[in-house]
């Protein structure tokens, strides 16, 4: 039992412990006689544990909640730079237009969930011409996306490489020479004044198809590699891999304003594959082979190459949401 001298310091303790009520200062005793059966402490730390316990729920809710993205369906027409050949294996079910699980207008629909592909008519060798007419068995590339039901949200195309014969001169760099005369200007002459009309007249085919529907037509990345320095390959010469660097950029060049003409939209995928290209240490592209069944891969986008294409469209996708 304690004396009075010991009881001090803990009675002036609790003198300190007051209570603020409108502003006034209550003294010990006023406020044991309001709360006689309410321990000081206990009541503060209730106060404390509420008003934590309210600031926190607070601080734990999000602002604001995003809102789900709205699902699309794609469609996906073109050549064998969309249907994903050079990424065997192919469907077995149909594997006349060599589609691959691992082209990119699938690899698309894995970045971004919400995508789902509804027509899946890109075939290897395709030119602007299997847009309108049968082709290798199938039905008219147009034909198809028409008579999809609902019309898809998205539609993508590659086209316009195999009208230039882009991937001939390829496959003559590698035997021989990149131009047979010594010179692009043949190569050059077509892609300038013959391809535009083509690709501009097929461009507007696809809106009268799917007039509600968005129209991607996506470039071709660049394959070649920028610097001599950076080239692995010795069929390929300096003078040749500029040739083909400028036939590849004079490409684009032209389905870019061509479909500006049209009046749809344009992907660039020009730096895609950027350090990985053909003929580099560490190459997204397969190798040139003049033996089947390497022959048709060649010069193609491997399954790297192919994600990195997938994910330029889902960037582009994102930025020019609508």
């Amino acid at each position: 039992m304690h004396g009075p001298a010991e009881q001090l310091p803990f009675e002036t303790m609790r003198d300190r412990e007051v209570a603020t009520c409108s502003g006034r200062r209550l003294g010990r005793r006023t406020f044991v006689e309001r709360y006689p059966n309410r321990p000081v402490r206990l009541i503060l730390a209730l106060v404390i544990f509420a008003i934590t316990a309210t600031v926190s729920a607070g601080w734990g809710e999000p602002a604001s909640a995003a809102a789900p993205t709205e699902p699309r369906t794609l469609a996906a027409l073109g050549d064998s730079y969309s249907s994903g050949e050079g990424t065997p294996p192919f469907d077995t079910v149909d594997p006349r237009c060599r589609h691959s699980a691992q082209a990119w207008p699938r690899l698309l629909t894995t970045l971004d969930p919400s995508i789902s592909i509804d027509v899946f008519a890109a075939c290897a060798g395709a030119t602007t011409e299997a847009l309108t007419s049968p082709f290798r068995g199938e039905l008219p590339q147009i034909t198809q996306l028409r008579e999809a039901s609902p019309a898809p949200d998205v539609v993508t195309i590659t086209i316009g490489g195999n009208d230039a014969g882009f991937s001939r001169v390829i496959v003559s760099c590698y035997t021989w020479k990149c131009f047979w005369t010594g010179n692009d200007k043949y190569e050059r002459d077509y892609v300038s004044k013959e391809l535009p009309d083509l690709l501009v007249a097929s461009y507007k085919a696809m809106k009268v198809a799917a007039p509600d529907s968005r129209i991607l037509v996506v470039g071709y990345p660049s394959i070649i590699p920028s610097s001599q320095s950076k080239n692995t390959c010795r069929w390929l010469s300096n003078s040749e891999r500029g040739q083909l660097t400028r036939l590849n950029s004079l490409l684009n060049q032209v389905i870019r304003q061509s479909a500006a003409k049209a009046g749809v939209e344009y992907v660039s995928t020009d730096r895609a594959l950027r350090g990985h290209e053909l003929c580099t240490k560490d190459s997204w592209v397969a190798p040139i082979s003049v033996f089947a069944p390497a022959r048709d891969l060649s010069a193609h986008p491997n399954a790297d190459g192919q994600l990195a294409i997938a994910k330029t469209v889902s960037r582009y996708l994102d930025a020019h949401d609508r």
